[in-house]
């Protein structure tokens, strides 16, 4: 599922950024990886992909995925095959379309490319990381922009793209990690006063229609709840705001009415987990990864979802 939204751009204003707070890797020595190497780093991760895609088979993914991308591939893929549909490939070019490379002091490295498909459009802000230098590069964050929605301009020195801490909240309208968890529970509790910030942003709409659709469901009690996961990437915008990385988890769950059984339509996941139907209780796990726009603080403008990746991780069902 993909939403995104087209962000105005925030004018400088003559107030300086409050300066940036010192960190053990501020003046870190080395690149995450040589701006030449990028192209050979996400073909790489392409041809992995695509060569599962052709024997509808996870396994190889991961020796070139990790975390919540691999998992949600590895259902994706589940759901394909259970349900007979193709999966998106990725056998054709590509285009890096800019990358974002921070610095470090020591391993992990980590860095991100906006990689657009020139077959269908689709444009996928990636971070590749990297735990040893003897490792591979391995796709951990992977959303994907709706259209043409643009990126904000980073803040860089030389080569380099500046990180943020996760807990990190200088010159920012919140740290990286408050942003999300804002986020998760503006989903968990719509009705919450805090939640109205986020009422109009397109993941969240998104996100609440599916909600509103399973909780209409006849001879169902439905629920749903939303927690935001620690790990994050964050990068400083020139504005003082933040591109943030991070996975959302979402549990749905179905108490179907006793002597009930519930069914989905044939191309849904609920189908391919469950294609008996449920009786008794169903639930479904999901992961989201969000590509958030924290804007810099004092700004008129609230954060926003540019783009997202995600798909069920697990079931549990009678």
């Amino acid at each position: 599922m993909v939403a995104g939204v087209l962000v105005t751009a925030l004018a400088l204003t003559a107030c300086a950024i409050p300066r940036e707070r010192a960190a053990e890797d501020l003046r870190p020595a080395k690149i995450a990886v040589a701006p030449v190497e990028v192209e050979d780093v996400v073909a790489k991760y392409r041809e992995v992909r695509s060569a599962a895609v052709d024997a509808l088979d996870a396994k190889p993914l991961s020796t070139v995925e990790a975390g919540p991308v691999l998992a949600v591939d590895t259902g994706t893929f589940e759901v394909a095959e259970l349900l007979e549909r193709e999966e998106f490939a990725l056998d054709g070019p590509f285009t890096v379309e800019t990358t974002m490379l921070p610095r470090f002091s020591r391993y992990p490295l980590w860095f991100a490319a906006l990689v657009r498909d020139e077959e269908t459009g689709r444009r996928q802000l990636q971070v590749y990381e990297r735990t040893t230098a003897a490792d591979p590069w391995l796709l951990t964050a992977n959303p994907e922009l709706a259209g043409d929605t643009p990126l904000p301009e980073m803040r860089r020195v030389g080569d380099a793209t500046r990180r943020v801490g996760v807990d990190d909240g200088a010159g920012m309208a919140a740290a990286p990690l408050t942003a999300l968890q804002a986020l998760a529970a503006a989903l968990d509790e719509p009705e919450a006063e805090e939640s109205a910030a986020w009422a109009e942003d397109p993941f969240v709409v998104q996100m609440r229609e599916t909600a509103t659709k399973n909780a209409e469901l006849e001879g169902s009690n439905f629920a749903q709840s939303w927690a935001a996961d620690e790990q994050v990437y964050a990068l400083r915008t020139a504005d003082g705001g933040a591109l943030v990385f991070g996975t959302l988890l979402r549990q749905d769950t179905f108490d179907v009415e006793a002597g009930l059984r519930v069914t989905w339509p044939e191309d849904s996941p609920q189908r391919a987990f469950w294609p008996d139907g449920v009786v008794g209780r169903g639930s479904l796990r999901y992961y989201h990864q969000v590509l958030v726009r924290v804007p810099p603080a004092g700004s008129n403008e609230s954060a926003a979802t540019l783009g997202t990746f995600g798909g069920v991780v697990g079931s549990a069902g009678q």
